[in-house]
């Protein structure tokens, strides 16, 4: 009987070694695939993320981050499907729906695209890339069914409150300028100009001031991406050695115009082609016009999640080509890998009252299993502790954190449709925060030390500074109920503190 006992033991030993084994052969690749990203080697990265997605299968994070590098590559087809994918695995994905309406951008889908953008904004208020990408369509498309100069000024301000840096200051002059605020927009313009300067990235300086001269002429900036899309779409593109977002082929800005706002000409143009730039942020492009060339600004996809590390920004390329005359550079929505956002006194979050519980049981370590594999599946689940008169110590499971009723209804007939057995919408306004709110580069070590204690923990970000993040346990209807899982915490060594979601 021992040794059957101690073979069962072995054997249960093995087991747990060989997925550790995996968990982390999966991390390594996804990590790797990264790497490779930011050194702008995208067919290696493709190689590395779908090693990442045949060992777990459900991983929308490798999905979104190779969708990046197909978008790096200009290949939006296969681009489109892998973020379909990861919004499937995961339907509350922000930076996934603004990287698929950087697609959309680029195969001329506006209203798909602002559609996306208008998505990632409501699951992720601070999303700086979907701000900046929304705007820049909104004030820059040539489609009048499409342009609205108004609303492109309060999403571009908003950018500029969450992270003040050229790109969302370069959109807010392009956004001024569409409705004829010239004036403004060549003070923000100048002063774009004099942040990019005392950073020392002198580098695109030059597309910034054709921008300036632009705005200085009466003239705003005007894109038509549905005939580029046609033009791109005849290409076959090559993935770049040397820089991180997709240089984008030669003759796809045939339809760039500039114009007045009030009365904008509509000049035919010509093709004309576009160098690689050293710096990878906004990939840019140049076409001909009558009197004066411009290049368009991608969107910035977004590829980290918020359980993620998030990458650098990717660097910009292609500066415009030669034009008859004076050349008005615009940006052309670019991908990058990363969002980061900047903290403002500005920004208010919304609390996340509801929630839905799915299971409850006894042994806590069964509950936490059943949270990591909906967690596998893209479901952000919970566990959390409650004392139950007469029936002691029991460990609820949670998906999911929500503003209203209304939107916890919605996720809970999605959870109903997938046959989940129990659904019941709970309102859960507290829960047990450790510590202040700290980097994403440090949460892993801070979760570590929590399970190594037997806790399950997970992610929201700070209410003040997305760029900071909560690291939170349970969730609980009054203060009463969450005191003892902080004199628990507390007695293990960390510095709890009960906290509104």
């Amino acid at each position: 009987m021992r040794s059957i006992k101690l073979i069962l033991a072995i054997i249960a030993i093995a087991v747990c070694l060989i997925n550790s084994g995996a968990q982390a052969q999966d991390e390594d690749w996804h990590t790797k695939g990264r790497k490779l990203l930011s050194q702008h080697r995208y067919d290696e990265a493709i190689e590395a993320f779908s090693t990442a997605i045949d060992i777990i299968p459900r991983d929308y994070q490798s999905y979104n981050f190779r969708g990046v590098a197909y978008a790096l590559k200009k290949d939006f087809d296969k681009a489109m499907a892998d973020y379909n994918k990861a919004i499937d695995i995961r339907p509350r994905y922000a930076e996934a729906y603004n990287n698929r309406g950087f697609a959309h951008t680029q195969t001329g889908n506006l209203k798909a695209a602002l559609n996306d953008y208008t998505r990632a904004l409501e699951i992720n208020p601070f999303l700086v890339d979907a701000y900046n990408n929304k705007a820049w369509v909104l004030a820059t498309a040539s489609d009048q069914r499409i342009r609205n100069g108004g609303e492109a000024v309060r999403l571009a301000k908003k950018a500029v409150e969450l992270k003040a840096d050229i790109n969302s200051m370069d959109a807010l002059a392009a956004a001024h300028a569409a409705v004829g605020n010239f004036d403004t927009a060549v003070d923000v313009q100048r002063k774009a100009i004099q942040k990019l300067m005392l950073e020392n990235k002198t580098a695109d300086v030059h597309k910034y001031l054709l921008h300036l001269k632009s705005y200085r002429a009466q003239q705003a900036l005007l894109i038509d991406y549905s005939a580029r899309a046609k033009i791109t779409g005849s290409q076959t593109a090559k993935a770049s050695p040397k820089s991180s977002t997709p240089k984008t082929p030669a003759s796809t800005d045939k339809a760039l115009k500039t114009a007045s706002a009030k009365n904008p000409p509509k000049p035919k143009t010509a093709p004309a082609s576009g160098k690689k730039q050293s710096k990878p942020t906004q990939p840019a492009v140049s076409a001909k016009s009558k009197k004066t060339v411009a290049t368009a600004k991608k969107p910035t996809p977004a590829a980290a999640s918020q359980d993620k590390i998030a990458p650098t920004r990717a660097a910009k390329a292609a500066p415009p080509a030669k034009a008859q005359k004076k050349p008005v550079a615009a940006r052309k929505p670019e991908p990058v890998v990363a969002a980061p956002a900047r903290k403002t006194a500005a920004t208010i979050v919304k609390p996340l009252p509801y929630t839905i519980q799915i299971s409850s049981f006894r042994d806590p370590q069964q509950s936490i299993q059943v949270a990591r594999k909906l967690n596998t599946n893209g479901d952000p689940a919970f566990t959390s502790p409650v004392d139950i008169s007469g029936k002691g110590r029991w460990y609820r499971v949670f998906v999911g954190n929500y503003t209203s009723l209304a939107e916890a209804r919605s996720a809970a007939d999605e959870l109903k449709r997938r046959k989940f057995r129990y659904v019941n919408i709970a309102k859960k306004p507290y829960t047990v925060q450790i510590g202040k709110p700290i980097p994403r580069n440090k949460v892993r070590q801070i979760q570590t030390d929590l399970k190594a204690k037997g806790y399950f923990s997970y992610q929201l970000p700070s209410k003040t500074d997305p760029n900071q993040i909560r690291i939170l346990i349970g969730a609980f209807a009054n203060k009463k109920a969450a005191a003892g899982l902080v004199r628990q915490l507390t007695t293990d060594g960390f510095n709890p503190e009960i906290a509104i979601k």
